[in-house]
């Protein structure tokens, strides 16, 4: 600094201008050292070690999925399943078994563990029966039917109409 060399009278109002800026410098310091230990120490306090382990069924929560369109979000269930843990990736991370009619919406098959609840089977004196259909749809797509190959077509843009061969086996024109 510029008083190495001078004597301590020359710069007094330099040399306590710095002191001051040193003073708030390792003051600031401290205050960020304090404010991360604090929230380390609050982050900590609600995380939990994951009860999920490969092969337990859980629950999924719809809160990321998309539902079809003309079903309320409040009327939908909370969660979805039980779905089986296929893999555990060790960061809360699971990659479930899903129905391929959840696949096929695009839902990926990995959550977080917070997105999942522990499977607590039902008392079947309570509840004989239940079938995952008869609590919950969450839209399988009865509309769409699955096309074999495309046997020819007529017309050019939008007026092309195509002869489709369906999975089923009928044919028939669509535009």
């Amino acid at each position: 600094m510029v008083w190495n060399n001078a004597s301590a009278e020359e710069y007094a109002g330099v040399r306590a201008y710095a002191q001051r800026v040193k003073q708030a410098i390792i003051a600031a310091h401290d205050s960020i050292l304090a404010a991360r230990t604090k929230q380390v120490r609050d982050a900590n306090r609600k995380r939990r070690p994951v009860p999920f382990e490969v092969g337990d069924l859980v629950y999924l929560s719809t809160k990321n999925l998309s539902l079809p369109k003309g079903l309320a979000r409040k009327l939908a269930p909370k969660f979805v399943g039980p779905y089986k843990i296929i893999r555990d990736y060790g960061n809360s991370s699971f990659k479930l078994d899903l129905p391929s009619s959840l696949r096929q919406r695009g839902v990926h098959d990995v959550f977080h563990a917070s997105l999942l609840r522990i499977h607590e089977p039902n008392d079947d004196h309570l509840f004989p029966g239940r079938l995952e259909s008869q609590v919950y749809d969450l839209g399988g797509q009865d509309d769409e039917w699955a096309i074999e190959r495309v046997l020819s077509h007529k017309g050019i843009g939008a007026a092309a109409v195509f002869e489709v061969l369906w999975k089923s086996g009928d044919r028939s024109w669509v535009p």
